[in-house]
Order: C-alpha cells, then structure tokens, then sequence
C-alpha cells in the first residue's frame, strides 16, 4: 500500500520503481461449425412429437437470460475475520525497521514490533496488510516477506516477478458487498493483481506515472501520483486500470524535493505520510479530505515512514 520514493535516480522511471513488465496476449484462432450431412435422413419422429407436445422438459434456467439469473449467495466471512489484524494503519521506520500503528484520530505512532525478514533482503520499500493478520512487505530486493502481526514471525513469499520491478501495493475488496479482497500491485507504468495462494500476476492495464496503492471495504482501489503536476489522487478501475476519479492536490511537497512517501486510506480520508530531503527531516503526516482538501496534521513527527498498509477491515467513514 506504501512504497519508498526515492528520487536520487530518474523521475520518469525510477524513484523506487524498475521497468514494467507488459502483459501478452494471444488471439484465439477461429474454427467454423462443422456441416452435418442431412439430406437422406428420414424425419426424427420423437422430435415431432416433442414439437406437438410443448417444451416438457425445457430447462428455464439454462435459456434464461444471464441478468436475469439469482445473484450468487454470498459465503460469509470466516469466524475470526479481522480479529487478527488492527483496523488502524501499520506503517514501517526505516531506521529502526520497526512496525507501528498510527492512530489517525489521535495522530500516534504506537511500537509493534521489530521486522526481521532477511539478511540480505535489503531495506523495506512497501506494505499491505490483509484480513487475516499477515503484512506483506516488500524489500528493495523485490522479495516479498509475510509477517505475522501477532508475533512478527516473517516468512518469504513464493513471489517470483522480479521484472516487474519496485511496486507499491495494497487490497481491496471485490465490492462493497463483500468481504473477500485481492491484492493489486503498481509500478511505474502498469497495474497488476497478485493471488496471494500461488503468487501469479496478471496485469491489468497502464498508469500514466509510478504510484502507490491502497484499497478499503467499499471495492475503490486508489493510487497517489506525485510525479504529475500537481501531485494526484486517482480511483482506480481494477479490471483496466482506467482513472475512474482524480483528486489534485496541489499543496504537496515538490516532487524534487521528496525522500520518502506513503499512503493509505482511513475513516474516508486519505492520509500520506512524506519525508522530504535535509538533515534531521523526518516523516510529516498530510491528511485528505475525500474532495481534495489538504492540511498539515503532524509536523516532524521523528519518523521515517517508508510503508504503510491498512486492512480491508478499516473503517470508510
């Protein structure tokens, strides 16, 4: 849901995110019916008599049309869902590689515990969090890392896409009335889903610039864009990718001027944690109004937030 943003290198292109891949399509080769030779066949008898006997027999759901089939009975959610994981926002210190909670209605930073997902798996970059208490971080290695909220045990992925590159992520649920959710996935020109069981992709469609994603209960899926001029807020289509609504949001920090960034979605507001270049910055806490307005809410707060995640659980209102 959160990505590291560093903009030591390209802004076009990197800023943390590595070349796209782009997804292949193969066209279906076309076959015709075949021809049954009928000429010297002698009348079907039973058929006849079906005709005179009406359509007994006649299946009605298979003939009716698809929008007028019974929706499917939704399979309401596991026992425990949700008890696993805090409906506030989990954001990563890249000093420390620490987690903490961030409450938004009280604008706290509260120590989770320590991350410890690798030797060699770099620095973490960023975070969604899913239902059912697991955090998927993804180091600057491209490997991403489970990690059990309630005991901070980490655990490699099967995730193997390394030429998609750096990506930010986050969930959102299939509709606002639903429970389940899938993860998305964005780099700097391509939105992508993951199954988080077999660790496959597909990708979805193009972004006009690198993003960070986050999702929540009402099926929208949003990313930031803080390369564009202003800086953005755009809801996302998940079949396309396609910009369904955008938000500007002029008062953010320069692109130039940018270290670090994250962003997740709570309570109907947006909240994005950046940290800009100078000795002895830390992380400041920009909140979002859902028509755009912007304001400062925590100033300095001595953090140093690379990645952020929010649950499907959490509040949109």
């Amino acid at each position: 849901m959160t990505r590291c943003f560093l903009l030591v290198m390209t802004l076009a292109s990197t800023a943390c995110m590595e070349t796209g891949i782009r997804a292949l399509h193969d066209e279906s080769a076309g076959y015709d019916d075949p021809v049954l030779d009928t000429a010297d066949s002698e009348p079907d008898e039973q058929e006849e008599e079906v005709e005179e006997g009406g359509d007994e027999g006649h299946n009605d759901v298979e003939d009716r049309p698809e929008d007028d089939l019974p929706p499917e009975e939704e399979e309401p959610a596991p026992e425990d869902d949700c008890d696993h994981t805090s409906d506030l926002i989990y954001v990563i210190d890249r000093t420390d590689q620490a987690l903490y909670l961030f409450d938004p209605t009280d604008l706290q930073f509260d120590f989770v515990g320590q991350l410890d997902c690798g030797i060699w798996a770099g620095t973490p970059g960023s975070m969604s969090v899913a239902r059912n208490g697991k955090a998927y971080v993804r180091y600057s290695d491209n490997t991403v890392y489970a990690v059990d909220l309630s005991t901070m045990a980490c655990e490699e992925t099967d995730y193997a896409q390394g030429s998609f590159g750096s990506f930010g992520m986050g969930f959102a649920t299939n509709s606002s009335d639903t429970w389940r959710d899938q993860l998305y996935v964005a780099n700097h020109d391509r939105l992508a889903r993951i199954d988080t069981t077999s660790w496959s992709m597909d990708i979805l469609g193009s972004l006009p610039s690198q993003s960070e994603l986050t999702g929540n209960a009402d099926g929208e899926l949003w990313a930031i864009l803080p390369l564009e001029t202003p800086a953005k807020l755009v809801r996302l289509q998940t079949s396309d990718a396609s910009i369904v609504e955008t938000l500007t949001v002029p008062s953010m920090p320069s692109a130039m001027d940018i270290d670090v960034f994250a962003f997740a979605t709570w309570g109907g507001d947006f909240w994005v944690f950046i940290r800009t270049y100078g000795m002895g910055q830390s992380t400041n806490v920009y909140r979002v109004s859902e028509s755009g307005a912007t304001s400062l809410v925590a100033e300095n707060t001595g953090m140093d937030v690379v990645g952020a995640g929010v649950s499907t659980c959490a509040p949109t209102d």
